[in-house]
C-alpha cells in the first residue's frame, strides 16, 4: 500500500474522481429538484445504487448474508446515518440553499468527526485537534451570518441548520465504520445501501405517487447519475482508493469536495458571497490543523 507521500498517479486520478462526482453532487440535486420532491430524489438514488452495488458485489464473488446476521443491524445504522437521512436532508435543504454553499456546510463533517470521535471512538482531543475543531466552527458561524441568526426559524436558517445535521449524520456513520464486523468492503457498501433503499422508501414512494410536480426529463435524467455516479461508482472509487492508498490519502477528498461544488456552483450562475468563500477557507483550515494533530498509524500492507 502506497503513502500519501508515496502516491501512484492513478490514486491522484481516482482522487480527483471521486472530488468531482462528490462535488458535483449538490449541482446535478439541483437540477433533480426541478420536478422531483426531496425524498423521492432520495429513494431513486438509493435503490438505484443498492442495485448496482449489489450486481458489483455479487461480481466481486461475495454473497449477502441471511437476515440473522449481526451484520445487518449495523448495516441498518450505517444505513440510515451515511445515506437516507443526509440524502434526504441535503436536497430538502437546496429548496432554499444554492449547491455551492450546501457543499461549503458540509466541509464541517470531518470536523464533527473529531469531536465524536473523542466522546465514542477512544481518540482523546489533543490541543491541535481542539484548535482546528474550534478554527472549523468559526467558519460556520462566517456561513451562517448574522442575518441567519437575527431570523431563526426562517426557511433560510432552518435549511442551513439541516445540512449541518446532515454532516454530524455522516461522522456519526463514520464512527460507526470504525465499530463495525470486519466486511469486504464492496459487500458491506451493498448492505449499507440496500438498508438506506429501505430507509428512504416509505416517505419517497409517498411524495413520488402524491407529486404534482411536473416529472421533467432533467429532474429524472440528474436523479439517475446521482444514483450511479456520486453514490454506487464514488463508492467503488473509495474503497479503491483506501485498499490503495489508505484512509488518510482517501480524506483528502475533504478539502477538494467544497473547493469543486463552489465551481460547480458558480458555473450554473450561482453568486457566491465573500462571507461564503471565507467561511470555506476557515473550515479548510481547521480540518488542516485537525489533521495535524491525528496521530500517526502504522501503515497497514496490503
Amino acid at each position: 500500500m502506497s503513502t500519501p507521500g508515496q502516491a501512484r498517479p492513478a490514486d491522484w486520478i481516482g482522487l480527483g474522481i471521486m472530488a468531482l462526482l462528490w462535488g458535483t453532487a449538490f449541482a446535478f440535486i439541483a437540477f433533480s429538484l426541478d420536478g422531483l420532491p426531496p425524498a423521492g430524489i432520495t429513494f431513486v438514488r438509493l435503490a438505484l445504487a443498492a442495485i448496482l452495488l449489489t450486481v458489483h458485489a455479487y461480481w466481486r464473488g461475495h454473497r449477502l448474508p441471511q437476515l440473522g446476521d449481526p451484520r445487518w443491524p449495523w448495516w441498518i445504522a450505517l444505513g440510515f446515518f451515511g445515506n437516507a437521512l443526509p440524502f434526504f436532508l441535503i436536497p430538502w435543504a437546496q429548496q432554499e440553499l444554492s449547491s455551492g454553499v450546501t457543499g461549503i456546510l458540509l466541509a464541517i463533517m470531518p470536523l464533527a468527526t473529531v469531536g465524536l470521535a473523542h466522546f465514542f471512538a477512544n481518540e482523546p482531543m489533543t490541543r491541535m485537534k481542539f484548535a482546528g475543531f474550534v478554527t472549523g466552527f468559526g467558519g460556520v458561524i462566517l456561513l451562517i451570518g448574522p442575518s441567519a441568526l437575527a431570523g431563526l426559524g426562517g426557511p433560510v436558517f432552518l435549511a442551513k441548520l439541516a445540512v449541518l445535521a446532515s454532516a454530524f449524520a455522516y461522522a456519526i456513520n463514520m464512527i460507526l465504520v470504525r465499530r463495525a464486523p470486519a466486511t469486504p468492503p464492496a459487500l458491506s457498501a451493498a448492505g449499507m445501501l440496500i438498508t438506506s433503499a429501505v430507509w428512504a422508501a416509505p416517505l419517497g414512494l409517498w411524495q413520488l405517487v402524491h407529486s404534482t410536480a411536473d416529472f421533467s426529463a432533467l429532474a429524472w435524467g440528474a436523479v439517475i447519475w446521482l444514483g450511479i455516479g456520486p453514490t454506487a461508482i464514488a463508492s467503488v472509487y473509495y474503497m479503491r482508493l483506501i485498499g490503495s492508498a489508505g484512509a488518510s490519502f482517501a480524506s483528502m477528498v475533504n478539502y477538494l469536495v467544497p473547493v469543486v461544488a463552489v465551481i460547480a456552483g458558480l458555473a450554473l450562475g450561482e453568486t457566491i458571497g465573500w462571507t461564503s468563500l471565507a467561511g470555506l477557507a476557515v473550515i479548510l483550515a481547521g480540518i488542516a490543523i485537525a489533521r495535524r494533530g491525528q496521530p500517526r498509524r502504522p501503515k497497514i500492507a496490503g
